[in-house]
């Protein structure tokens, strides 16, 4: 008798095209990152501080961004409130990142959460949640 892998379903959406800033102070973690969107195809833009954050955020377009809460040199929480007073309208959706258990309350500056670990189909479904692009195609 022959086994089979199992045959994963595909990803329903498409979403190629989008552009997402990773904000992840953990240079293994933007490799991950940078990893599984490139597999999605979706071109990411990682920073690695705060301060690299406001300063994409200010000069690029964004269909989402992606913010590790324990970065060094801000909380997560702020960062993203600062992202969203500087980002071109329309704001992309803030989504929390993180390796702690989840609050029972999400804050409201953030649109989703990825707790760590987290797989490709985790991320995929949660951006075609997230974005238009991932909302036409789906």
């Amino acid at each position: 008798m022959t086994e089979h892998p199992q045959t994963l379903a595909p990803l329903p959406a498409d979403l190629a095209g989008l552009t997402v800033l990773v904000v992840e102070d953990h240079a293994i973690g933007r490799i991950l990152l940078e990893a599984m969107l490139g597999g999605l195809g979706v071109a990411a833009r990682l920073v690695g501080t705060g301060e690299e954050a406001r300063a994409a955020i200010t000069g690029e377009r964004f269909d989402a961004v992606l913010i590790d809460l324990g970065l060094p040199d801000v909380h997560g929480e702020d960062l993203a409130r600062v992202l969203t007073r500087s980002a071109p309208k329309p704001v992309p959706p803030m989504i929390a990142v993180t390796g702690r258990a989840r609050p029972t309350q999400l804050p409201a500056v953030f649109a989703d959460w990825l707790e760590k670990p987290f797989s490709v189909r985790d991320l995929h479904r949660l951006l075609a949640a997230s974005t238009d692009l991932g909302q036409r195609s789906a």
